[in-house]
Formats: structure tokens, C-alpha cells, sequence
């Protein structure tokens, strides 16, 4: 960490400051993460699921003006290619499924709560694009290795939520503190202090098993219980979401062809190329957010 000479006295670094002000917190059980609407929490349930409630659905998406603003958005993207256009959320969920508009509302509402405060802050911003497109590459790799459920977007969508709560935390702090890091101070504190945040999200916002085990188990391969395959899947979707938005698909399809996920999916060559050939739409999608 660099130092910072004054009159023979050593001054904290930015770094220090921060993980000083987090030490306190930590110790005096002050350490906060955001906290989901009521609405938002009532999303899960129906998140993914074709035979969601259309009613309950409507209620809740409508009752946040935001959230049904971006929901329409999205809705309309041209990649979804409606036969007519989208001007209302009864016209999204004919068009779309009560499931997958539940999915779009929740990304909306966590979209609002994490990362709009920092729009800008470029590092948040690429996790937050990140989270999108391991979310909709799950849903491929879903299909194409039959191993789709309904909670398996909400699983890759916050799979990385911890680091990305601890990263906007930092940038919080840092700034309240009137300090800047660097980007490599950023990733130290990032590494240091994500399974902290995680565990205060999990606890926080009640999330299903499944997603709870992909939070903890994707990166490594950690035990994951009864959610093996949701596991595999969400490993597999980080990566591809990773390596194809800054590198493309061809480099994709080399780095990840001996992924011990392909074989636990059963993903044969032939199916990772075709999934690989679904870049264009996954990219469409992840630009209507």
C-alpha cells in the first residue's frame, strides 16, 4: 500500500482508511447492505415461472413506476422482435411470459436499488452488465443442456452480488472518506471483503436455496447440495458472459472447450457451438438494459 510522507509522521493510505472505516463497522455490527422492497422480495416467487400469478404480477409492477417503466423498455427492445409493438404491461406479458417479465421487474428492481446510485462509476457499471449477460447466457445454457429451471436467471443474475455490493460499498466509503483508489486497491477490497457482503445479502433478502448455493459455490465448485446443476450452469454462464463480451465468442469456444461444466451438462461440441452462435441475441438482450 502506498504511504504518504508528512513532516516525519506516516499517513494512511486511501486503502487503509477504507478498510478502517469497514474494520469499525465490522466490529460494531454496522455493516449494511441495501435492502429490497417489498415488492422486489415478492417478485421471487414468481421470477421464471410460465404459470405465475398475472394478477399479483401486474400489481406489483405497476405499484413502482420505475420498475414498469423498464420493464417496457426492455420489453420493446428489437431483439425480442414483437409482431406488434409493446405499449403496455398486460402487451409485455402476452408477448413475453409472466415469467420472464417477473425476471425483467426484479433485474429492474436490483438494477435501482445497487447500481443507479453510481451510474459512471465504470467498474460497477461493467459488473452490473456482467450480472445481466450471466444471467441471460444461464438461460441458454438452461436450454440447450435441459437443465432450466425457474429460478436458474435469478441464480446467475446474483451470482457475483456480493462482490458487487462490497465494490459499491468501497466506492461509498472511499468517497464519504474523500479519498481515491485505484483500481487495484478497489479489487483488494473487493477480494478481501466479498464473502462479508454476500453473507449479509443472503441473510438480508431471504433468497431461495438455489440461488443462495450459487452464490457461494460457483466460482469453485464448492459443494452446492441439492443444486448441483444449477451450480455448473451459473459457473459456466460467468465465464461466457466474461470472456465473450471482451474477447468474442471464437476465443470463448477455445478457453472454455475442456470446462469440466460442458461435460457435467452434458454440452457436446456441437451444442456449445450453437449455443455460441446465440453471441448476437445474448448481446441484444443485455443492451435493452
Amino acid at each position: 500500500m502506498d504511504i504518504i510522507q508528512n513532516s516525519g509522521r506516516v499517513a494512511p493510505s486511501g486503502l487503509d482508511s477504507v478498510l478502517a472505516e469497514v474494520a469499525g463497522l465490522i466490529k460494531y455490527r454496522k455493516l449494511e447492505v441495501p435492502a429490497l422492497s417489498e415488492h422486489a422480495l415478492r417478485l421471487v416467487p414468481l421470477a421464471g415461472r410460465p404459470n405465475a400469478d398475472v394478477r399479483l404480477l401486474t400489481r406489483l409492477v405497476q405499484s413502482d413506476k420505475a420498475i414498469e417503466s423498464r420493464v417496457l423498455r426492455v420489453a420493446q427492445f428489437a431483439a425480442y422482435q414483437p409482431s406488434v409493438p409493446i405499449d403496455s404491461l398486460g402487451e409485455a406479458i402476452s408477448w413475453l411470459g409472466a415469467g420472464e417479465v417477473a425476471d425483467i421487474a426484479f433485474t429492474a428492481a436490483v438494477q435501482g436499488l445497487l447500481f443507479d446510485a453510481v451510474r459512471g462509476a465504470g467498474r460497477a457499471d461493467d459488473g452490473w452488465r456482467a450480472s445481466i449477460a450471466a444471467a441471460i447466457w444461464a438461460r441458454e445454457i438452461g436450454a440447450v443442456s435441459r437443465r432450466r429451471n425457474p429460478l436458474t436467471y435469478l441464480c446467475a443474475l446474483l451470482h457475483d452480488a456480493g462482490a458487487q455490493t462490497a465494490r459499491l460499498s468501497c466506492l461509498a466509503i472511499s468517497r464519504n472518506l474523500g479519498v481515491r483508489l485505484s483500481p487495484e486497491e478497489e479489487e483488494l477490497f473487493v477480494r478481501e471483503h466479498e464473502p462479508r457482503y454476500r453473507d449479509a445479502l443472503v441473510r438480508r433478502w431471504a433468497l431461495p436455496q438455489a440461488v443462495v448455493d450459487c452464490m457461494q459455490g460457483w466460482a469453485e465448485w464448492e459443494p452446492a447440495g441439492g443444486h448441483d446443476d444449477d451450480v455448473a450452469v451459473v459457473h459456466l454462464a460467468h465465464h461466457l458472459a466474461e470472456i465473450v463480451s471482451s474477447q468474442g465468442p471464437e476465443f470463448a469456444r477455445e478457453a472454455l472447450s475442456g470446462n469440466d461444466a460442458l461435460d457435467v451438462l452434458n454440452i457436446s461440441p456441437d451444442r456449445f457451438t450453437a449455443l455460441l452462435e446465440r453471441t448476437p441475441w445474448v448481446m441484444g438482450q443485455v443492451g435493452a438494459y
